[in-house]
């Protein structure tokens, strides 16, 4: 199928977007396989910021195709999707719909003290990538946080989603206060956030408003 066959079948079919989930979940199932003969032993399956850093690289491949107009850096897109999370060695996972003024300005701290803890031959191109990231002035930038807030929606959709969904507490303004004025300028990611919305929605993922 050709770019232009797959762009108009995501245009006009909720199925075949709900069948390219699923075909990209493929993929996904390689947060699930276990180095050294080791396994996680859990109730509700975890994930490491890593393993969301993986999602966003098979999306960014899936996606990037369909939404490119003109020339992109896609090396840039892969090389800031690597690195866009780092201060999170530090400060640990939080959500965004959580996040304070206060934990925003926290995260440019130490994403600088990180930066100053790797190799001094990457240091200024890790620090520029990531300064482009939080100014969202270019292209890439934009594109690489459209991807960072639609993975979730791929790695939640199945039962473990849904359980990690209602322990939560998430609820449908929530989601879509983080993800909506970021996709709203790729028409293809957003057309999957929409679908991939609506599914969660009939689908009992959401808690209910305050």
């Amino acid at each position: 199928m050709t770019i232009e066959e797959t762009q108009k079948r995501i245009r006009e079919d909720d199925s075949f977007v709900m069948g390219e989930l699923l075909k990209l979940q493929e993929l996904f199932k390689m947060k699930k396989v276990i180095r050294y003969h080791h396994t996680r032993e859990e109730v509700i399956d975890t994930e490491s910021v890593a393993e969301h850093v993986y999602g966003m690289m098979v999306l960014i491949d899936y996606f990037l195709p369909l939404e490119q107009t003109g020339v992109w850096d896609s090396e840039k897109i892969f090389k800031t999707a690597l690195y866009h999370d780092i201060d999170e060695i530090l400060t640990g996972d939080r959500i965004g719909y959580l996040k304070t003024q206060s934990d925003r300005e926290n995260e440019k701290a130490t994403q600088q003290k990180v930066v100053g803890s790797l190799p001094l031959s990457i240091q200024n191109k890790v620090n520029d990538l990531l300064n482009q990231y939080d100014e969202q002035a270019t292209i890439e930038a934009r594109f690489t946080r459209a991807i960072d807030k639609i993975e979730p929606l791929f790695h939640l959709i199945n039962d473990n989603g849904k359980k990690i969904c209602f322990g939560t507490g998430v609820t449908l303004s929530q989601s879509k206060s983080i993800k909506d004025k970021y996709v709203k300028d790729f028409p293809y990611i957003k057309r999957f956030n929409e679908v991939l919305t609506d599914h969660m929605i009939k689908g009992g993922y959401f808690a209910p408003e305050q």
